[in-house]
């Protein structure tokens, strides 16, 4: 064997000793983190793209919305590890057989949707029971206005075609995410254009398109676990992805003419309609003023929840309202709220909704 052949054969030697060593890391690690189809966290970095591939949050692809609750979800394996229950329409349920009666329908974020609390502890949840009448829980986790405001079309337009009474709770953060084409993940969303909505990014970007931004290097390797902790550590600016895209700052007019949008669309008149403004210690201070006026100009009531719940929590503390987050190294985060916040909320609600939405 010549010098030559004997270079070429301990090249191939160690190369297959290498790919051998990776391949064996790579199974060993998708073992370790829930079987050979497992993808790494960072493949699919954002809260709603982990939750299409380890089912972090129950969330299934819509080309409208970018994404929805999972229809057919039920059980505690989610990020909350609560009870959550989605029904066959894209609803969460409520814990309990519905009772009779023409249904109200709430639009909204997380808050409505009941983060970190099982399905009969969410403020629709406890709605029902004060209201003895259906409440179909039309809230998503992470969305903006635009989103809410989307789905609300979508939903009359269907599942909740008979409700007489449509409630929108926002909060003000959600005004923000209407300047956003990405947020944890692909959404759609509306720019002024002669001074009217315009709607982009419809059909939505599937999640396994990946983020925006991603290199091709990122994009070929993003499914290997090996790759994924190598790249972390070699370069972890260039191989991490941005968690939201900004594409505007008109998120004011935007949420100002996508309550006209939606003031149009539950019909009011044929409907009743109630804005509910959201609150929470943490919140992030975004105007809401604009969204406020232009409801109460379209003679729709309007509720401030922080009139409601700032007082609770200045008497009895966050946690009676609140979920608290302990951080071993910090103070504790709050969260979304718990079931009695929740019950609070159920009862100003119930008090504020107009007398015509009694479901006779």
């Amino acid at each position: 064997m010549t010098r030559g052949q004997s270079l070429g054969l301990a090249l191939l030697l160690a190369a297959v000793s290498v790919s051998a060593t990776i391949a064996a890391g790579e199974i060993a690690l998708r073992l370790r983190h829930g079987g050979l189809a497992a993808r790494p966290v960072s493949a699919a970095k954002s809260a709603m793209q982990m939750a299409a591939a380890r089912s972090a949050y129950p969330s299934a692809y819509d080309p409208l919305l970018g994404y929805v609750p999972r229809a057919g979800e039920r059980g505690t394996e989610n990020v909350w590890r609560r009870s959550v229950t989605i029904g066959a329409d894209g609803l969460r349920e409520n814990g309990r057989a519905r009772p009779p009666g023409t249904p109200v329908l709430v639009l909204g974020d997380s808050f409505a949707f009941g983060d970190e609390v099982d399905d009969a502890d969410t403020w629709p949840a406890q709605l029902e029971v004060q209201l003895g009448r259906p409440v179909l829980n039309g809230g998503v986790f992470g969305y903006g206005l635009d989103q809410i405001v989307l789905r609300g079309e979508q939903l009359l337009g269907g599942a909740a075609r008979e409700a007489d009474v449509v409630i929108l709770a926002v909060l003000p953060e959600d005004v923000l995410r209407c300047e956003f084409s990405y947020r944890y993940a692909w959404k759609p969303y509306f720019t002024l254009e002669n001074g009217t909505l315009a709607l982009h990014n419809v059909p939505a970007p599937r999640p396994h398109e990946g983020p925006p931004g991603e290199s091709l290097l990122r994009r070929a390797l993003r499914g290997s676990f090996v790759a994924d902790r190598a790249f972390r550590l070699l370069d972890p600016d260039g191989w991490s992805i941005p968690d939201s895209v900004r594409v505007h700052r008109d998120g004011g007019e935007v949420a100002r003419q996508l309550v006209d949008r939606w003031v149009d669309v539950v019909g009011h008149g044929k409907r009743d309609a109630l804005l509910v403004i959201q609150w929470s210690p943490q919140m992030v201070a975004v105007p809401i003023e604009s969204v406020v006026a232009r409801a109460r100009e379209r003679d729709v009531p309007v509720l401030d929840l922080r009139d409601v719940l700032e007082p609770v929590v200045r008497a009895r503390g966050v946690g009676a309202v609140f979920e608290l987050h302990v951080d071993p190294a910090g103070p504790a985060g709050v969260g979304h709220m718990n079931a009695q916040g929740n019950r609070i909320v159920a009862e100003a609600i119930a008090a504020a909704l107009p007398a015509a939405g009694d479901g006779a």
